[in-house]
């Protein structure tokens, strides 16, 4: 179910899942006998120590290093424009194999693209391609048409750098009433309509990502949700999740009937920009970076977003996954903001993903050379439904759960 507004809309379901597996520390844990201070990336690097029992091999896709490798460089070039000609900088993204650098068309100059080539380490497989507005123009104009998206009856009002246009989710209905007041506030030519009505359901020991995890309402019943990734806060270990799964006692059903800590911060605010909470872990839990029933670990993050931009892929893992994941969802507007709830969401193709799977992770594949690991992305939210259907999937970016959550590190693998 879900609540439909004036604008895009999201309604807490009562369903959750989160990852953590309880156990007393021993020699078969040696990942906390080591300093844990964050590196400059906010990771605090672990010894996984053995995948959990009866664990799923993901399959490791022909090309995961090249793609990497790929990104990487993309990446790179992505700081240098950023430093060295950040107004020239409208955006980049991979694909089909090639990294797509955009300019705007003010700045084309072939002194601008050599010292860019220069920069990258698989020049064959670079293009830079020039466009009207800048990145800083199009989130500006983001934002001031959503300043007014309420006035407006706009549905929600996002980002797509691949078009080098904002998103403007809007009902046929109120696009043939009130265009002409909307464009006093955009140049239709930055725009992308995307017609239809839209709304946002929320898909309300050792504790390992993805895994489920219950919230206790009375004697007998518990909402039910997923464990996005495991970190410290001033020295505790903490479970992050979806804030909407809302505080109290928490509890893993599965493996035992102790509660497994607390959660009194979670947010899910239209002042902020994050739908997140964590779970303040009791002793004698140890926080995992297995993936929950899978062979996979989470490897690093990807704190400034640049690996996920519009038309990268993401996966989910969540409860309903069991030691799966989604298969790669494609990405489809990178800066959401709807009225009434928080703000600057990520939307993503359709995974499947039902109640109880709020919390999960969303990750990219990092690949050192040797095997593929999950980079985290996000903390999932839920199911994005336009005119009645389940169009997508919505998760709340990295970097602001981190810091509106005030968070310290991040556990990751230290094998990576």
């Amino acid at each position: 179910m879900f609540k439909k507004g004036k604008i895009l809309s999201l309604t807490a379901m009562t369903t959750m899942s989160l990852m953590l597996i309880s156990a007393s520390v021993s020699a078969e844990n040696p990942s906390f006998t080591s300093n844990l201070v964050p590196n400059s990336n906010h990771e605090i690097p672990i010894d996984p120590g053995p995948p959990p029992a009866n664990a799923v091999t993901m399959p490791q896709e022909v090309g995961s290093k090249e793609l990497s490798d790929l990104q990487d460089d993309r990446v790179q070039l992505e700081n240098y424009v950023i430093e060295y000609n950040k107004d020239s900088y409208s955006g980049s993204y991979t694909e089909n194999g090639l990294n797509v650098i955009l300019l705007t068309k003010n700045s084309s100059s072939a002194a601008l693209e050599n010292s860019i080539k220069d920069k990258s380490k698989l020049k064959n497989k670079l293009k830079i391609k020039y466009v009207k507005y800048s990145r800083k123009e199009i989130a500006a104009a983001k934002e001031k048409v959503f300043s007014q998206a309420e006035k407006l009856k706009l549905e929600a009002v996002g980002i797509n750098e691949s078009i080098n246009k904002i998103n403007i989710y809007v009902t046929q209905e109120v696009l043939d009433k009130n265009k002409n007041e909307i464009l006093k506030y955009v140049n239709e030519d930055m725009v992308n309509w995307v017609i239809g009505d839209m709304g946002i359901k929320d898909n309300a020991y050792y504790l390992y990502p993805g895994e489920r995890i219950e919230r206790k309402i009375d004697a007998t019943n518990y909402y039910t949700c997923s464990l996005g990734f495991n970190a410290r806060v001033n020295g505790n270990d903490v479970g992050v999740t979806a804030g909407h799964c809302a505080n109290g006692s928490y509890y893993d059903l599965s493996d035992g009937s102790s509660s497994i800590g607390t959660m009194s911060n979670g947010n899910n605010s239209s002042t902020t920009s994050y739908d997140g909470g964590y779970v303040n872990y009791v002793s004698g839990t140890i926080p995992s970076v297995y993936l929950n029933g899978s062979a996979m670990t989470i490897g690093t993050t990807d704190y400034s977003g640049q690996y996920r931009t519009v038309g990268q892929y993401v996966r989910i893992h969540a409860t309903s996954m069991g030691g799966s994941s989604t298969a790669p969802l494609k990405i489809l507007d990178t800066d959401l903001n709807v009225t009434g709830f928080p703000t600057h969401l990520v939307l993503t193709e359709y995974g499947g993903l039902i109640s109880g799977d709020s919390g999960g992770l969303v990750y990219t594949i990092a690949n050192n050379g040797v095997k593929n690991y999950a980079r985290i992305e996000g903390v999932y939210k839920g199911n994005a439904v336009s005119n009645g259907q389940i169009v997508g999937e919505v998760f709340s970016k990295y970097s602001y759960v981190y810091d509106g959550l005030g968070l310290s590190g991040i556990y990751t693998d230290n094998s990576y």
